[in-house]
Order: C-alpha cells, then sequence, then structure tokens
C-alpha cells in the first residue's frame, strides 16, 4: 500500500471515530432495563442521555411522550400510566439510534433502604430454602442497585431487575420479599423492589452533603467524620509502630509455635479444656487474659450449594486472631491490619479447603495487652447460616503475666463510612425514578447515638429524599426489634433511645411505623423476616393505599393521673387493647435448640414491660392492667407518677397488641 492510501485511510478511520463521537446513541440508566416495572401514576419518569439537542421520543402501551436532551445530555419525559394495563410491554425509545426494552411492566414500585436487615437475603430467613423453592412469579421483581460509597454525586449506579424465581429469590431482601409478596396478593398487581441497602451503615452516610451542611450539627458531624477519615492513617500508622516499642520494652511479643500441633485436623485434644464462650472475656472463661490462647470446634456443615460460591466465616475477636479452617490458614488480623477494637473480621473459606460434613474450626486469639475476648461467630453456606455455638475447646499456647503498667498503646478504629458517600453512589443515580413510597429500615449502627439526635438525622433524611425525587414520598419506618441478652434492670437502653427516635418521627407527615418489638431475638440479625415485611405491606396498605384495616399497634397518646395511677391512651386501639399471654420459656435465639426460663420483671400484672418513676427519676417496674382502651400502671413506692415507659429495654420483655394483633410500640412519656 502507497503512503497515500495508508494517509487515506487513516482519514477514513478518523473521520469515522469522529462521526461516532458525535452521533452519541441515546442511553438509559440500568433501572430502566429488561424486566423493570414502571410505577403507574400519571407522570412515571422516563430518562437517560443523548447528544445536546437531541430530541427523544418514548412511547410504551401507547403511550407516547417526546423531549430534547439538555445541554449536559440529560432528557427526561413524564409518561401518564395511569389507565394502561399491566403489560408486559415493550418500551421504546428513539433518537439517532433506536433502543427496545422489553418485559416491561406497569405496577408498584418501592425503594427499600437501610443497613443489614433490610439487605438480609432470603436465602438466609428462616423458612427461606421453602419460600425460595415456591418463588416463582413473574409479577414480582427485584432491582439490587450495587454497592458504590463515592465522595460525590452520581449519574448512573450499576444493577439489573431479576424476576421472582428459584434461581433469582435467594438473593432477594427477604423483608422486601414479603412485603412485595403481601401487597401484590392483596392488590392484584406487579410489585417492583429498589433494594438500596448496606450492612452496617450509618444514617448519616444516606443523606446528601447539600442537606448535612445546612443543619449546623450535622455539618459539624460531617467535619469531625472527614477529619477522622484525614487523621486515621496517621493514627495507625502511630499505633504500629509504638505498640511494636511497647511489645519489646515489656517482652511481650508473640512468639507462635507451629500450628499444626492446636490447629490440624487429626490432634488429640483430650487435654483441651471446655469452655462457653459467648461475648465473654477469656478471664471470666478461666483462660489467660493475656497471650496466646487457641479455640477449636468440630462441627458438620451442609453442601455449599450453589457451588462457586466462596463460603465464608464471620467473627468477633477482642483481640488479633489467626484462623483455620480444617487446618489451613484462612485469615488473619494482626496489629497492622486491625481496623478497630472488636471489630467484625469476614474470611473467605476456600472451597477446596471447605468439605460437606465435618470441619475442624481452629482459631488463635493473641493479645499482648489484656482482656481477651471473644465474641461470637457464624458461618454462611450457600443459602444457610449456621451460627457458631458456644461450646469451643481452648488450649493455652503461652500465657503472658499481668501488667503492672497499664498505660499501653490505644488501638484506634477505623474512621467508618463517611456521611453522604451513600446517598452519592447508591441513591443519587436513582432519583429522577418515580416510586410509591420508601421503606427504611435502619438505626442499629446509630444505636449508641443520643434518640434526639438520631430523630434528627432521620427527619432531615426524608426531608432531603422528598427534595432529592422531588416528590412527598411515603415513609414506612421499621422500628427496630429486639436484641441481645435480657435485663431485669428497667433502666437505660440505647435501642430503646432509637426506637423512641424512630416513634417520634412520625411526627412527619406522611410516614408510618412498623412495630417489629417481638420479632428479634439476642442474634442482631433475626432470621424470621415474613411477619415483619408482612407488617410493611400493612403499613402501606393503610396509608399510601387508604385501605380501612388495621395496620399499626397501639401508639402512645396522652397520660393523665388518677391518684397514684397513670392512664394511658393510644392511638390505634380501635380493635381493643389484649394482654398477650407470655410463655413459660422462650428460644433465645432463632437456632437455639433449648429454651430457657422467661424471668418475668412483673410477675403479679396482666401487662408485662411497663415501668415507672416519681419525681426522684427512679425507675421501678410497675404493674398495668388493661381498663376499656386505656392502660392503668402504678408502683407501691410511686406515690405521685412523673413519666412511665413501656418496653425500654434492648430486649425487652412485653405483651401489649390490638385486638387485630399488632404490638404496643415502645415510649417514653414525656416529663
Amino acid at each position: 500500500m502507497t503512503k497515500r492510501a495508508i494517509f487515506s485511510s487513516a482519514m477514513i478511520v478518523s473521520l469515522g471515530l469522529c462521526a461516532a463521537a458525535a452521533r452519541a446513541d441515546i442511553m438509559l440508566p440500568s433501572l430502566i432495563s429488561n424486566h423493570a416495572v414502571l410505577q403507574r401514576s400519571e407522570h412515571t419518569a422516563i430518562w437517560g442521555k443523548a447528544a445536546a439537542g437531541e430530541k427523544v421520543k418514548v412511547s410504551l402501551g401507547g403511550v407516547q411522550a417526546e423531549t430534547f436532551a439538555g445541554s449536559n445530555g440529560n432528557w427526561k419525559v413524564n409518561l401518564d400510566l395511569s389507565r394502561i394495563g399491566e403489560g408486559p410491554f415493550e418500551l421504546i425509545v428513539e433518537g439517532t439510534n433506536r433502543i427496545v426494552v422489553p418485559d416491561v411492566l406497569i405496577g408498584e414500585v418501592w425503594l427499600c433502604s437501610g443497613q443489614s436487615n433490610m439487605a438480609y437475603g432470603l436465602n438466609r430467613s428462616s423458612g427461606g430454602a421453602e419460600e425460595i423453592a415456591r418463588s416463582a412469579n413473574s409479577r414480582l421483581r427485584q432491582f439490587t442497585v450495587a454497592y458504590n460509597p463515592i465522595s460525590a454525586p452520581q449519574e448512573k449506579c450499576k444493577g439489573a431487575w431479576m424476576v421472582a424465581d428459584p434461581t433469582n429469590t435467594p438473593n432477594f431482601s427477604a423483608v422486601s420479599y414479603y412485603f412485595a409478596k403481601h401487597l401484590q396478593k392483596t392488590m392484584k398487581t406487579p410489585v417492583g423492589i429498589v433494594r438500596s441497602a448496606w450492612a452496617g451503615t450509618p444514617i448519616m452516610a444516606w443523606i446528601s452533603e447539600i442537606s448535612i451542611s445546612a443543619e449546623p450539627e450535622l455539618k459539624e458531624m460531617n467535619d469531625l467524620a472527614k477529619q477522622r477519615v484525614v487523621d486515621y492513617p496517621k493514627l495507625k500508622a502511630t499505633y504500629v509502630s509504638a505498640i511494636a516499642d511497647w511489645e519489646t520494652k515489656f517482652q511481650r511479643h508473640d512468639h507462635p509455635s507451629d500450628p499444626a500441633l492446636f490447629a490440624a485436623p487429626g490432634i488429640h485434644d483430650d487435654d483441651w479444656k471446655k469452655v462457653v464462650i459467648h461475648n465473654t472475656r477469656f478471664k471470666a472463661a478461666g483462660l489467660p487474659d493475656a497471650g496466646a490462647v487457641w479455640l477449636r470446634k468440630t462441627m458438620r456443615f451442609p453442601a455449599n450449594t450453589p457451588p462457586g460460591q466462596n463460603p465464608t466465616i464471620s467473627l468477633i475477636v477482642g483481640a488479633f486472631d489467626q484462623t483455620y479452617w480444617n487446618g489451613k490458614k484462612i485469615g488473619e488480623i494482626t496489629e497492622a491490619t486491625a481496623p478497630g477494637p472488636n471489630a467484625l473480621r469476614v474470611y473467605k473459606i476456600p472451597p477446596a479447603v471447605y468439605q460437606e460434613g465435618t470441619n475442624v474450626i481452629a482459631i488463635r486469639v493473641f493479645t499482648p495487652t489484656e482482656a481477651a475476648s471473644f465474641g461470637s461467630g457464624y458461618v454462611d453456606v450457600g443459602v444457610a447460616r449456621i451460627p457458631l455455638t458456644d461450646e469451643w475447646l481452648a488450649k493455652t499456647e503461652f500465657e503472658l503475666s499481668p501488667l503492672a503498667d497499664k498505660a499501653y498503646p490505644e488501638l484506634p478504629g477505623a474512621p467508618g463510612m463517611s456521611p453522604g458517600v451513600l446517598y452519592n453512589g447508591m441513591i443519587h443515580p436513582i432519583t429522577p425514578c418515580t416510586f410509591a413510597g420508601v421503606v427504611w429500615y435502619q438505626g442499629e449502627q446509630d444505636s449508641g447515638r443520643p434518640g434526639a439526635q438520631y430523630q434528627k438525622m432521620l427527619k432531615t433524611l426524608i426531608e432531603d429524599w422528598r427534595a432529592r425525587f422531588g416528590a412527598q414520598l411515603h415513609f414506612c419506618l421499621c422500628q427496630l426489634p429486639n436484641y441481645g441478652k435480657k435485663t431485669g434492670n428497667p433502666g437505660s437502653s440505647t435501642w430503646a433511645n432509637i426506637r423512641e427516635a424512630q416513634r417520634q418521627t412520625l411526627e412527619i407527615s406522611g410516614t408510618s411505623l412498623v412495630t417489629l418489638i417481638d420479632l428479634g431475638d439476642e442474634d442482631v440479625h433475626p432470621p424470621d423476616k415474613k411477619p415483619a415485611g408482612e407488617r410493611v405491606a400493612l403499613s402501606a396498605l393503610g396509608t399510601v393505599y387508604g385501605q380501612k384495616i388495621p395496620y399499626c399497634g397501639p401508639l402512645y397518646d396522652a397520660m393523665k393521673l388518677d391518684g397514684n395511677k397513670a392512664v394511658l391512651s393510644f392511638r390505634f386501639a380501635e380493635s381493643g387493647l389484649v394482654a398477650k399471654p407470655l410463655p413459660a420459656d422462650y428460644l433465645p435465639t432463632y437456632s437455639a435448640t433449648e429454651k430457657i426460663p422467661l424471668v418475668r420483671n412483673s410477675p403479679e400484672s396482666e401487662l408485662e414491660g411497663f415501668s415507672i418513676c416519681g419525681e426522684d427519676h427512679q425507675w421501678r417496674w410497675a404493674q398495668a392492667r388493661i381498663e376499656g382502651h386505656t392502660v392503668m400502671v402504678w408502683s407501691p413506692t410511686v406515690s405521685k407518677p412523673a413519666a412511665v415507659r413501656y418496653a425500654w429495654a434492648d430486649n425487652p420483655t412485653c405483651n401489649l397488641y390490638n385486638g387485630a394483633g399488632l404490638p404496643a410500640s415502645p415510649f417514653q412519656t414525656r416529663n
């Protein structure tokens, strides 16, 4: 080929590329794709990108609209889908190119967001395997927004619509699935769920920085959080250097033995000590407070189905660890890699190491300081989550002497997720979408905050999202369930503070409360998600869809005094108030095999869970009984009641319901 021919060919290719670049094909977001469900409304949004000024035509089921792309290439139309059938339809978008999106349904679309109990998969829920097997339902679909914490608002998100069937539903949010199923059964319409949730996330991460900055208190918290991110690398480097120097100075270095002596599957363990540990300090279990201790157990596990997905083991260890599975090390946390005290660690179990049936878990726990402890753990295998039982074998590798000088370097906690980053990556890209409402299930991560502070954050999130979506979205607020060990003291509770903040957020119009106080257990992730999802559906049906049904448990309304008794009135008590019988014993967790006695705090009372205080603000367990549509509360030791609490504990024993079988929300009267 001549030089001239080569030059001409190059020019043709170059011109072709320029023409392609100028053409700028119309593009749709991932949320508008195959199997999508669109909200039935008079103004359902369809949006995307195109060349600036390009004319865009959209049609679906005989409904048409057209517009021009703006100078930034963004375009959006609103379709009146209020009077057409449910489909399936083809959505056709035309400009310089033509896009056909098949299998689009018209129905009810809900945004389901929050943290782990919203993200919790159907495959892990109680009865999940049976539900998955019968879950084929072409009119129930879910779109999962991919995880994407990021510092600036994004226009796009990754994700795809999945039609409910035994292949897809293991990955559906369990609460969302049961919510959608019950809503669909009642409304006789397709239901689409957009799940944008992430485990262990604080509420501030879900609020836009614009709204955070507009609130002085939240802006101050945001600035501090940003500073922690900046400071953390230096703090961690300082710690790593300081702990090494300290270990050398006081001769508290780790000096490991051959791990095969403790971790190999076939070793003799007759001389190992039997211990029961769950959120337990080693010292309390008769183990060394400092040094290296091995924990070991043999358990049976199911086959890894579906294959191709690594099983994982999750542990909370109050020290540094090396974890072995069938004699092979699968993960470790050291002074240099530890994200913070008692941080959750998740290790993948290689398929070559995992086996169906008997497996040996060995964990080497080392601390050069003091207060070694072990929290809890579980193993995720395919669709199953298997809690690690509390019974372990333990053996000391070496013990370090008690510290005379308690001043040792403190491990800094990782800064955590920055405010706004999940809004930017997981909410902002879907703000053009038309939704029927929002289901919000979050608060666990913020349980250490003052209730008033969390309420301000929740109020800000609701107002923020309504502004960003350009709609007065209804919010169904899932109140935190009961969690942790039961207590006999009528005192303070971090989880009760958050529940009260969630209840008080009902002051904002267009919100409803879903009380879950009877659906939790000692696990922060209670697996019985079906009644939770169905209660969310009742909340939506009774508010957004205006159905005349009982959709909420009793909500405290007012208190008046009658001598030494407090008389409480309630909303949502039209069907009557009921004292649900309490069992003599109960399972502390869903997976527990043995029941334990239920200790009553007010054994002579019709109602359990009430406490009362006088002007001294000393809380005492109270007697309580139902009188008509009110509850009478009193204590022989309180002559002039000042305030009353109900179900005010992390894991309260309580039994006030309405005639529809819905539990009363925990509350505190204001004094």
